[in-house]
């Protein structure tokens, strides 16, 4: 079933178009009409009573907006996704700061403080684990545990240029996570990365076993245990 919407209307049905469209056309000249399922008719609708405006104007509104997004290079559905992820970031209490700035200051924190520094983090690993990783499903199988991760690094690691999250199952249930990033990170922001993956996987279940880091670059592997592996320092 689907519904056509035309400036004088809020609802048209189906067999009310031709009708519709030859009177509009005498009386108004050339007019478009849009067709739409019933449920997304009857949605906007709701929409448009609720914010005092006509349907006619709510989707030429819609429309402006989608014209828009693609002068600027991306859809409407991008646009909403980057919305979804700055009110993310917000309740996260996460900020935006220059790339260099924050570098300096994490680095300075592992030097100066590393054991206020590393408890910090590991909070915040948790913290981020409950929140990104589990949302409303805390018993996430392997693969979607890594599906969350590798949403989670995609939206908050820009400076990451190359992911990768090999899952092996079967007696032991192990993972290897690898990260490249901007070759002008620090060795001390690098280990930083280190500790805040680690406690995210730990609160998870799974032990860091194996690693390398060097500046820049991340490589961990994880291994199934069957408790909390506890913090390291």
């Amino acid at each position: 079933m689907y519904a056509t919407l035309s400036r004088d209307a809020y609802l048209v049905r189906p067999e009310l178009v031709g009708s519709l469209s030859s009177s509009q056309d005498s009386k108004f000249g050339k007019r478009k009409t849009v067709n739409m399922s019933e449920e997304v008719a009857q949605e906007l609708n709701r929409l448009a009573n609720l914010q005092g405006k006509t349907l006619y104007s709510l989707i030429n509104e819609i429309g402006i907006q989608a014209l828009e997004a693609n002068r600027q290079g991306f859809g409407l559905d991008e646009a909403v996704r980057a919305k979804k992820l700055v009110q993310s970031a917000k309740r996260s209490r996460m900020l935006l700061v220059n790339q260099d700035l924050w570098y300096f200051s994490s680095s300075q924190a592992m030097k100066e403080s590393k054991k206020s520094w590393l408890k910090l983090l590991r909070d915040i690993a948790q913290w981020e684990a409950n929140v990104y990783l589990t949302k409303d499903k805390p018993g996430k199988s392997p693969s979607e545990l890594a599906a969350s991760v590798r949403n989670l690094v995609n939206e908050f690691f820009w400076d990451c240029s190359e992911m990768s999250l090999e899952e092996k199952t079967g007696e032991n249930e192990n993972m290897v996570l690898r990260l490249a990033f901007v070759p002008e990170m620090p060795m001390e922001h690098t280990r930083t990365l280190f500790k805040f993956f680690e406690g995210m996987f730990n609160t998870h279940g799974y032990a860091a076993v194996d690693s390398t880091v060097e500046p820049g670059f991340l490589m961990i592997s994880f291994k199934r245990v069957d408790q909390k592996a506890p913090a390291t320092h």
